[in-house]
């Protein structure tokens, strides 16, 4: 149920296979520290920490704990991929790994490491649809597509309150959104109050509450570490994606 959710206790095998691993270490953007510097924290005594500056010894040992349980997480859909193909099930399965947040401790965020994260359908042979498996695909696929791809997988159909498209759509050549807004309310603090919009290239962050706004730019600066509403010569790019954002929210 937890793994790889914190608290990251990979099983020993998977941890020891880690132990010692050169692993990189995190980005992090100087609009973070000005942000988050000034709190330090540390995950033995409050395990549970949301923001703040922790030992670099932690991180490490933290991210290869999570590179463990990762593994373990795939091990185990390889069990469960073998088992279908056992009982003559797999080319009639539609399997769809997802997760909530990714590379972060916390999700609530609006940066990469907490909303982009894992989507991946291997879809049945039995469906007929003529593209080439093992594909990596850029379109904005969001988490209220998983309903209507399985709805559409098992040739039901899909209700109008239902939200999100089915991404079977994308291997049939189907027109796809370029545009996708992000939310979240205020949770932990009135920074994780947040609505964003992208297309893949820029990312337009407006806090809610606090009134503070980012844009970065994920084709030359994916880490994020550069935060272009901060800088004057980006002035009119920012009011850009903000009225981008009033339009597409209006």
């Amino acid at each position: 149920r937890l793994r790889p959710h914190a608290v990251l206790n990979a099983p020993k095998r998977w941890y020891d296979r880690y132990a010692g691993a050169e692993i990189p270490p995190p980005a992090i953007g100087e609009w973070a520290r000005k942000w988050y510097g000034n709190v330090q924290t540390s995950f033995q005594k409050h395990p549970l920490a949301t923001r703040g500056v922790v030992p670099e010894e932690e991180i490490m040992e933290t991210r290869r704990s999570y590179a463990a349980s990762i593994s373990f997480v795939d091990e185990q859909m390889g069990r469960v991929l073998a088992a279908l193909e056992k009982r003559g099930e797999l080319e009639n399965t539609i399997v769809l790994f997802t997760a909530d947040h990714n590379l972060l401790y916390r999700k609530t965020y609006s940066v990469e490491g907490s909303v982009n994260v894992p989507m991946i359908v291997r879809w049945p042979a039995r469906l007929g649809l003529k593209a080439e498996r093992g594909q990596m695909r850029h379109e904005l696929v969001e988490l209220r597509d998983v309903l209507p791809t399985f709805l559409d997988a098992a040739d039901l159909p899909v209700p109008a309150a239902v939200e999100g498209k089915s991404m079977l759509d994308i291997l049939r050549g189907k027109p796809w959104r370029t545009m996708l807004d992000l939310e979240h309310a205020s949770c932990y603090s009135p920074k994780d109050g947040w609505v964003a919009l992208t297309d893949e290239r820029y990312k337009y962050v407006w806090y809610t509450i606090t009134g503070a706004q980012q844009l970065f730019d994920l084709q030359n600066d994916p880490h994020e570490l550069r935060d272009l509403a901060a800088e004057p010569d980006f002035a009119a790019l920012v009011n850009e994606w903000r009225q981008k954002m009033i339009k597409h929210l209006a």
